[in-house]
């Protein structure tokens, strides 16, 4: 098993926040637990941003969510692109909603004068457009991106303004409305307000890797099979012992195995535009349609995700005071998130990198860790211990995903 690398992430995502007190303050950030994320901006557990922190403009809502980002950079570099979309060469500068301007600040100390970009206040119809244009950028159409709208109103104004767009997405994009936030919006005019929010809206997400436990028990059953050798279904050489580059169809009572670069040429030939891998292509065994993201998710899990593996499989005990373990939780949730067995992000194998690097996304990448971080995680540092009973230790300093002097849309 590889060590130190993480598996692909189980979750991530891209998140439209709007003030319920007022809807013209919106806020762009990312984050591996939504419902968690809100409860951090809404003030009700530590963390947060510090432009949703005033009171005046809580409760928040997340509005939709882009799903499906193949590593936490390239969520990250999303999440950058739909924050600046003045600034970043995903979008064509003859496609842009707005152009960037710049601003001169002068010193009082050194007296220099300093430039920088001022970003535009933006509605929540060109935050929209905006996603509409990334979505269908070059360097993101190749991805299985997902959006999902939690806010019956904004789904409106997307579906008027993709009726006025001329271009359309890519057929890999889904687009959809959680129906179960509609329920829960009757339900609250019903009982004046007041409804269950447990298993609905952006609480009923799966943000682990329990849904991928099946296929990784077929893997180890096959990979463990000492009675054959283990055969390419394609080129038909032999595959590695340890699994290593080898792709298992996930489809019931299907058994093959394919090397990588095999089972991706494969996919290649199906009819579609000539990319370096497809997001979808038929099993060369059974031929259903296999996803690419859950064939190399499963792969970086069962290669780089030991302490996953030990947590995914670990027998289920009898849980007590669960109450007071979730408050825990919620409290210390940025902390917690580092030592998540089941929450460590990398860039995932198999996947085309993004094309028409620049600048702007280069820096996006280079300081995920200090400017851009919506849903920080703590690194992890070697264990040293200090005694020091009468001195309290202090709450983690929660960065923002965006720069310490934008201002918040109002």
């Amino acid at each position: 098993m590889e060590k130190g690398i993480a598996p692909i992430p189980a979750f991530y995502a891209c998140y439209l926040l709007r003030s319920i007190a007022r809807h013209a303050s919106l806020y762009i950030g990312s984050t591996p637990n939504p419902p968690r994320r809100l409860r951090q901006h809404n003030g009700e557990s530590k963390g947060g941003a510090v432009r949703t922190s005033k009171d005046s403009l809580r409760p928040w809502e997340m509005t939709c969510l882009v799903t499906g980002f193949p590593s936490k950079i390239a969520a990250l570099q999303f999440e950058w692109a739909w924050q600046n979309p003045q600034l970043t060469r995903h979008i064509a500068p003859d496609s842009r909603i707005t152009q960037a301007t710049m601003t001169t600040r002068i010193s009082p100390k050194t007296g220099k004068a300093r430039k920088r970009s001022k970003r535009p206040r933006l509605s929540l119809t060109d935050r929209l457009r905006n996603l509409h244009l990334l979505l269908r950028a070059r360097s993101f159409r190749q991805w299985p991106l997902k959006l999902t709208f939690y806010c019956e109103d904004v789904f409106r104004v997307w579906s008027k303004l993709v009726e006025q767009t001329t271009e359309t997405l890519p057929k890999g994009i889904e687009v959809t409305i959680n129906e179960s936030s509609r329920s829960l919006k009757n339900s609250k005019q019903q009982d004046g307000g007041q409804a269950a929010t447990e298993g609905t809206g952006i609480h009923g997400l799966d943000l682990d890797y329990a849904r991928r436990k099946g296929h990784l028990e077929k893997s180890q059953a096959l990979l463990a099979n000492d009675e054959h050798i283990l055969k390419c279904s394609i080129c038909k050489d032999r595959l590695p012992s340890s699994g290593a580059a080898t792709l298992i169809c996930p489809s019931d009572g299907c058994s093959a195995l394919s090397h990588l670069q095999c089972l991706a040429a494969h996919f290649r030939k199906s009819p579609g535009e000539e990319i370096v891998v497809r997001s979808s292509g038929p099993c060369p065994s059974c031929h259903s349609e296999t996803q690419w993201t859950d064939l190399v998710t499963e792969l970086s899990l069962r290669m780089r995700g030991e302490k996953e593996l030990k947590a995914l499989f670990k027998p289920k005990r009898a849980k007590k005071g669960t109450s007071v373990a979730a408050d825990v939780l919620d409290d210390e949730s940025e902390q917690s998130e580092g030592e998540d067995d089941l929450r460590h992000i990398a860039v995932g194998d198999g996947w085309p990198s993004i094309e028409d690097s620049s600048e702007d996304d280069a820096a996006s990448v280079h300081v995920h860790q200090q400017a851009f971080r919506s849903d920080p995680t703590p690194e992890r540092r070697p264990f040293k211990m200090t005694v020091q009973p009468q001195t309290p230790h202090s709450e983690p300093v929660i960065e923002d995903s965006e720069w310490d002097e934008a201002e918040l849309l109002t």
